[in-house]
């Protein structure tokens, strides 16, 4: 007992360790990204402050004054002030006259600097008018622009600029957001596999009897519970309506059998009267040789309504399976690549199977059919018209099948 206590504390402390391993990465990660972030923006801080003051020299420089000259120059000057705190008259004003020269040249230099762009404004000027006066020229319809035309310009670039480096900052914010999801997305994945393999191992722990090592378990898929749930769903919702069908079918059979219980046999009671199987079969004996009158119609639309309804009750019922058997296709697919499995039975050999099942069915019904019409069977094979639709097309009940061929083989001779 004691080793397995040690055992389970050694493995909790280890499982706690692997936490704090993974939380310490993710914040060392993010750490990181907010220092990167950080130094972009102090760069990004030392070129605007630069550019500031770049404007503000070419500002000074065009209203033809001086820049502040920086604070340094007094604090160099060694013999501004003396230890004993007396000052010089002759230090000082050397010093002052130093300083005033100095800036003299400054000023000159800057004026120099000043006539200088001055000319190359106005050449710049000279250029645009006579590119103006060009352009007018091949395109008289087009008005030159004038200088509010060009500030206009110049602001909504400068707007645009701003606009540009908005974007960039949001894209980097974008950038650091997506590294920080990422991280996120890294630790809760480890944190599932960790929980599974838990689940996994308590489960394991909970069904094992002895010191029997067990393999674990896979955890249980909650997608495939889902899509069996919905599969499930939709044969419930299939069979209540097919058992809708058969109360429907069974009240109508009620019905008919207490209207021949309590009346007699009446074969011209009208076409919306469904007829029995006893009673196609005696229209059908006593009718075989006088052929079709008029006072038969009405049997044979009730022969025909009848026939139909059985149609009808088969073409849902294999609507119905057909639905099944796309949902289970569906429920295989999603199986097979969920899971290992052997690959599923081609379509050619289900349909083989298919036809091996049907082909005992269809001798059988050929037989019965053989033995009920006497010689009239081997006509009834070699129809075209009924061989077809027993081997693809849905198969109607055994009674309905013998009526239809008494009713072919009878037919022809008379036709």
């Amino acid at each position: 007992m004691f080793t397995k206590n040690s055992k389970v504390k050694f493995q909790e402390q280890d499982q706690q360790l692997d936490d704090y391993v993974l939380e310490n990465a993710v914040l060392k990660s993010k750490l990181q990204s907010k220092m990167e972030a950080l130094s972009i923006m102090s760069a990004e801080l030392d070129r605007v402050s630069m550019q500031r003051d770049r404007s503000r020299e070419l500002v000074a420089a065009l209203r033809g004054r001086a820049p502040p000259t920086p604070r340094a120059a007094p604090r160099a000057d060694p013999h501004r002030i003396i230890p004993n705190n007396t000052l010089r008259g002759g230090d000082l004003l050397a010093s002052t006259r130093e300083h005033n020269t100095a800036l003299k040249l400054e000023v000159e230099t800057l004026r120099g600097r000043l006539e200088e762009a001055t000319g190359d404004i106005a050449a710049l000027r000279k250029q645009l008018q006579q590119f103006e006066h060009c352009s007018c020229g091949n395109n008289p319809g087009q008005q030159p622009c004038s200088n509010n035309d060009y500030e206009d310009l110049v602001q909504q670039l400068e707007k645009i600029n701003k606009k540009y480096k908005q974007m960039q900052l949001d894209y980097r914010a974008t950038l650091d957001e997506k590294e920080e999801l990422i991280t996120d997305r890294d630790y809760y994945k480890s944190k599932v596999q960790r929980l599974n393999h838990q689940i996994s191992a308590v489960s394991n722990k909970s069904k094992g009897q002895g010191d029997e090592a067990v393999e674990p378990a896979p955890v249980v898929d909650v997608d495939g519970l889902l899509t069996e749930n919905k599969y499930l769903h939709e044969r419930i919702t299939q069979m209540q309506v097919e058992k809708e069908i058969l109360k429907r079918t069974l009240t109508k059979y009620k019905a008919l059998l207490e209207n021949r219980n309590k009346d007699s046999v009446n074969l011209k009671k009208g076409f919306l009267d469904v007829m029995t199987q006893k009673q196609v079969r005696e229209y059908l004996d006593t009718n075989s040789k006088t052929g079709l009158k008029r006072a038969s119609v009405s049997e044979l639309k009730s022969l025909s309504l009848g026939l139909l309804e059985a149609l009808s009750d088969k073409s849902t019922a294999l609507q119905h399976q057909r639905r099944t058997n796309q949902l289970l296709a569906a429920r295989l697919a999603q199986l097979e690549r969920t899971q290992d499995l052997p690959p599923a039975q081609s379509d050619e050999d289900v349909r083989t199977e298919e036809e091996e099942d049907s082909k005992p069915i269809i001798k059988t019904k050929y037989s019965d059919s053989e033995s009920d019409d006497g010689g009239r069977g081997s006509e009834a094979e070699t129809g075209e018209g009924w061989e077809r639709p027993l081997g693809r097309k849905t198969v109607l009940p055994r009674e309905l099948e013998l009526l239809v061929k008494e009713a072919l083989a009878e037919m022809r001779p008379s036709g």
